[in-house]
């Protein structure tokens, strides 16, 4: 099943976690629930190069977010930080032509967690961020170590002080966000058909209402070699976890052993049945993993449409 679980380990995302794995190691959340998502806003794109906007201090601004500025300086020290680590990661070998995008994008979402942290009362105490940043030079070997690490990193103490500041944050509007997703959720058990065109759909739906077998008709027809060796089971599931949102209205629908109308996606046409409906099964470990990552996805994309933000580069 897993070309319907939804992938939220963005391409961005995992190369960002490249860059920054060190530094996170002693701010981690278990590697389970980033804070990052990449979706569509109230942007305006004023210009495709930086322009000559200018503040008091003469900095110019690459960006704005909800009226609060992104400097050109710390947007091109993290670019610079970012295509280090490139170098120095496998992804080297992966093309990715909008990186300079991407880095914008991580710096626009950080700003926001901040100031939803803000809103929230929520704040970092000098002695939270002298413990972490005191079990980091620890973590590499002492004082010398730590220097070595910030200069191969391209980070000052300030630049890495501030992003473990906004970390901490993260973690904290995180633990906010999930503090009552449970371990148990309204879950089903079903199975799927999938071919490529609806006149086969309806022919095969017609053959199981008359009797035929619904996993063997899956072994032999369905396009989704990942089920259909199963019978076409997609396993028990929660919803936000497939991919096709479709899929998953139809399946929570259906009663135990009740067949579906013919779902179309972009990847065919789905006859759908559920097998069976537990209203408060145990997540498993991934499945949670899953569900808290969509939760925050949510949240995130609807903390972005909310706001007002003004890129001046493209």
């Amino acid at each position: 099943m897993y070309i319907y679980l939804k992938n939220f380990y963005l391409v961005f995302a995992s190369i960002i976690a490249c860059c920054l794995v060190n530094a996170c190691q002693f701010t981690s959340n278990g590697g389970s629930d980033d804070l990052v998502v990449d979706n569509s806003s109230k942007e305006q794109h004023l210009e495709s190069q930086v322009t000559s906007t200018v503040v008091a201090n003469d900095e110019t601004i690459v960006a704005t977010v909800n009226t609060v500025p992104i400097f050109e300086n710390r947007y091109k020290r993290e670019v610079l930080r970012y295509e280090t680590a490139l170098q120095k990661s496998e992804l080297l070998t992966v093309k990715i032509d909008t990186y300079s995008f991407d880095v914008l994008e991580q710096l626009i979402m950080s700003e926001l967690i901040v100031q939803a942290a803000n809103e929230q009362g929520l704040t970092v105490t000098n002695r939270q961020l002298d413990e972490v940043y005191a079990d980091s030079i620890s973590a590499r070997g002492g004082q010398a170590g730590f220097d070595k690490w910030l200069d191969e990193n391209i980070y000052t103490e300030v630049e890495f002080q501030t992003y473990l500041e906004e970390q901490l944050l993260a973690t904290k509007v995180r633990e906010l966000v999930l503090n009552d997703v449970g371990t148990h959720a309204e879950q089903v058990n079903a199975r799927h058909i999938v071919v490529a065109t609806r006149e086969q759909a309806e022919d095969l739906r017609s053959k199981i209402i008359s009797g035929a077998d619904f996993a063997t008709i899956a072994s032999l027809h369905s396009l989704d070699r990942s089920t259909s060796l199963n019978g076409g089971d997609l396993g028990w599931f929660p919803r936000g976890l497939l991919t096709m949102a479709a899929l998953e209205v139809e399946a929570f629908s259906l009663e135990p052993g009740q067949l579906g109308d013919i779902v179309e996606t972009e990847i065919g046409f789905h006859i759908i049945q559920t097998i069976d409906r537990n209203l408060d099964r145990e997540l498993t470990p991934n499945t949670a993993i899953v569900v808290r990552r969509a939760i925050l996805d949510r949240w995130l994309a609807d903390l972005r449409s909310q706001a007002l933000i003004e890129k001046f580069i493209q």
